[in-house]
This record gives structure tokens, sequence and C-alpha cells, in this order.
């Protein structure tokens, strides 16, 4: 069952990364390679590759800190993306460390209320941590 789901997953995501690219506003070639790590990352993520997804979004995070790269179909920022692909290999420590740079550098009115919650509940488990 699980991997019909990734199976239906897959084209989804291809969707939505290819159609975004092509009304997409112009890129530096910064924004682009941010761009293009965060993208890498999100398809890492559908298959379960924890590991890859994490390098994928530190590169973009190191470029371009969330919502800086507007008119793009990032559909999840790569800060919140990493902190919840720490989350899932266990590494509480670094979804923490993540989950507060989150919540620190993102504007509060492009924060969805979700992704904000989510941070603030691993957050309440990481005092001290």
């Amino acid at each position: 069952m699980g991997a019909r789901l990734v199976y239906l997953f897959l084209p989804g995501v291809a969707f939505l990364f290819l159609s975004g690219m092509n009304s997409a506003q112009a890129l530096s070639p910064a924004e682009a390679t941010a761009y293009e790590h965060n993208r890498a990352g999100m398809i890492n993520m559908s298959m379960a590759r924890f590991e890859e997804a994490i390098a994928e979004f530190e590169k973009a995070v190191a470029l371009y800190p969330d919502y800086q790269i507007q008119g793009q179909p990032l559909i999840y920022t790569p800060i919140f993306m990493t902190a919840w692909a720490y989350e899932k290999i266990g590494r509480i420590d670094k979804a923490c460390e993540y989950y507060r740079k989150f919540l620190e550098i993102s504007p509060p009115d492009a924060v969805e209320a979700t992704k904000a919650q989510h941070a603030k509940e691993v957050l309440d488990g990481c005092a001290g941590k």
C-alpha cells in the first residue's frame, strides 16, 4: 500500500514543480540554484530519502533562507523541511534547531498556522535540548 502511495504522489510532485517553473519569474543564478536544491529536497522527501533531502535543503537554506525567493512554487520552505526531515530520522536536537530558525526568520504573515503549530509542539519537547 505504501509503495502505491509513493507512486501516486511522485507524479503530483513533479507536476507541481514543472508547472510552476513555466510561470515562474526570472531568477538570479543564486536563486535558481537555491530553488533547484529545494526542489531536489522535496523529491527526496517524497521518496523517504531523508538524509539526501536534508543535504539538499541545507544547501538551499545556505543560499536563501525561507521566503526570500518569491513567485516560485516552493510549497514548503527549506528551513521547515530540514527540520521535518531531521524529525523523521529521529534527530530531534537538529529538528529543534531548524524549527527555532524557522519561527525566527519566517514572516508571521507568511507562516501557515499548521507549520507554526507543529514547530511549536516539537519545540515544547525540546526544552533544554
